[in-house]
């Protein structure tokens, strides 16, 4: 099993990527090119790495977990971020968001209706 360990700043990133650039590293990245925001930039670009690596949306899982944290959201979408993601306090106020890959890829196969997914030994 697979875990990515991003800090709270880092999903805010890959959540504002799915939120405001609707999803697309590319439209991104040339707007922090434009106002020059260096070290955003290549927080997107690992950002994009790791998705690509993995072969998961960070941007969309990220927004959809901080949707669950910021207000009211349906039941189904509370309980499936909390099977792929959880806070781990760092004990100085700071917080990790820790992401199993193995279960974002189960909810994606699922979400896309692939009829495999009941049948793998994680689910």
């Amino acid at each position: 099993m697979h875990f990515i360990v991003l800090t709270s700043d880092q999903a805010e990133t890959a959540a504002e990527r799915y939120r405001v650039h609707d999803n697309s590293p590319t439209r991104m990245a040339r707007q922090l090119e434009i106002i020059g925001d260096v070290a955003k930039l290549r927080l997107c670009r690992t950002i994009r790495r790791l998705e690509r690596q993995f072969e998961i949306d960070l941007g969309a899982m990220c927004q959809k977990f901080l949707e669950t944290q910021q207000g009211p959201t349906p039941d189904v979408q509370r309980k499936v971020m909390d099977y792929v993601a959880q806070w781990r306090e760092l004990g100085d106020g700071r917080r990790d968001l820790v992401v199993s890959v193995d279960r974002v890829r189960q909810i994606g196969r699922l979400a896309e209706g692939d009829p495999e997914w009941a049948s793998s030994r994680d689910s």
